[in-house]
């Protein structure tokens, strides 16, 4: 370019300085249509010269201009980036405020569905639910879903979400197994823990309670309720020896000692006809102690095992002060001795025990015992006792439905 421009300089000056030296400048015409302009040679040459250096000049200018943009250009696409992801992270923060119009509105704003980024995509599909709009709703998560495997797990969470929302556990879980346990958080164990408490699943809950202590979903101490509930629905239902026996080696080492599991599977052994084992647990506890909970089955036997009256009389006998007010014992007691036939003894205890909590149980069994005694006044009395204490208890209740 600098060449080129001397080059121009130099051939205007030799044109100049021609005419200069040979006394006669010369003339130039430029003719157009309807004007014919004269002027020197030199002056020519001096318009040809400024010409040639406002074009450099506009040149200049024009590439500056042109280079200026592409720079600007990706200032101001970083600025709409920038206010884009502002605009979808205040949609979010209006989302979790519950302000679900105002998010999806912004969310619109800034792109149509088939350009959102795949969070905005769900955010947008939420919002759209909550406000009634199915339609929005469908389109955002098939648009999600389409987007690869990771959006489609996200779609698939969210859709379990919203039908556990509106009530449909069922289908919750559905879209929660598909996801065939590749996302693992507390979100998800969340929704796993309300769809089967509200289906009744509690040997599900059981089976990830690991899980569910491990994202915080719930304490360790309610993971064990509801292994028990659990547990206690199973020997409930259990209709066999077998199915009692494979219930009985899940149990660890502190579940075998636990006097309220194993109350249950006594009780339950004693139902289907296994005294003998019922017999040797039960021995094998009362020496370890007297556990109330495990008493209080003992009270529901509705047969009567010896070995267990004799050895809960042993204890009895050998501690009689608090035995006066043990009331989960003396209505053991009671219970076995009725069943054996010690009336006398049984309406003692249950007298006892009946100074120290009335109860409609007890007073049932009393009148249970005196009418085997052929008191028939003294039964009716108790009986109307604890029909009267029913019905209290019955008109005192504020079942609220």
């Amino acid at each position: 370019m600098i060449k080129l421009i001397a080059f121009i300089v130099i051939t205007s000056i030799a044109i100049i300085l021609g005419p200069m030296l040979a006394d006669s400048q010369g003339f130039v015409h430029i003719a157009t249509n309807t004007h014919i302009v004269e002027t020197s040679l030199t002056t020519a040459i001096v318009l040809y010269l400024a010409s040639i250096i406002l074009l450099f000049i506009i040149y200049a200018v024009v590439k500056k201009i042109i280079s200026i943009p592409r720079g600007t250009l990706r200032i101001f696409k970083a600025r709409a980036t920038k206010k884009k992801l502002d605009l979808q992270d205040q949609a979010v923060i209006f989302f979790e405020q519950g302000q679900y119009d105002k998010s999806l509105a912004l969310l619109k704003h800034t792109s149509s569905i088939k350009n959102m980024p795949e969070k905005s995509l769900l955010i947008a599909a939420q919002d759209a639910f909550y406000l009634g709009l199915y339609d929005y709703t469908r389109q955002a998560l098939d648009e999600a879903q389409s987007r690869g495997k990771s959006a489609k797990l996200a779609a698939d969470v969210i859709r379990a979400k919203l039908n556990y929302n509106v009530g449909n556990a069922k289908v919750a879980l559905e879209y929660l197994d598909s996801t065939r346990g590749q996302v693992k958080n507390k979100c998800v164990y969340e929704l796993y823990f309300k769809c089967y408490l509200q289906l009744g699943l509690f040997d599900k809950i059981s089976s990830i309670q690991k899980d569910l202590c491990k994202f915080e979903v719930i304490t360790k101490e309610k993971a064990r309720s509801y292994f028990l509930k659990d547990l206690e629905i199973k020997v409930k239902n259990a209709q066999s020896m077998d199915e009692l026996e494979s219930l009985f080696k899940l149990l660890n080492k502190t579940d075998k000692k636990d006097p309220k599991i194993m109350g249950a599977f006594v009780f339950k052994l004693i139902k289907l006809g296994d005294v003998n084992r019922a017999r040797s647990i039960t021995l094998d506890l009362l020496k370890v102690s007297q556990d109330p909970a495990f008493l209080d089955s003992i009270a529901n036997w509705g047969i009567t095992i010896p070995d267990v009256l004799v050895a809960l009389k042993k204890y009895a006998s050998s501690n009689m002060i608090t035995t006066q007010v043990n009331l989960p014992l003396l209505k053991a007691m009671g219970n076995l001795e009725f069943r054996s036939g010690l009336l006398r003894d049984a309406l003692a205890d249950y007298k006892q025990a009946l100074t120290i909590e009335a109860s409609t149980d007890i007073y049932l069994k009393i009148g249970a015992i005196l009418n085997s005694l052929q008191n028939y006044p003294e039964a009716a009395e108790y009986y109307a006792k604890a029909n009267e204490m029913q019905n209290e208890a019955s008109a005192l209740t504020l079942d609220v439905k």
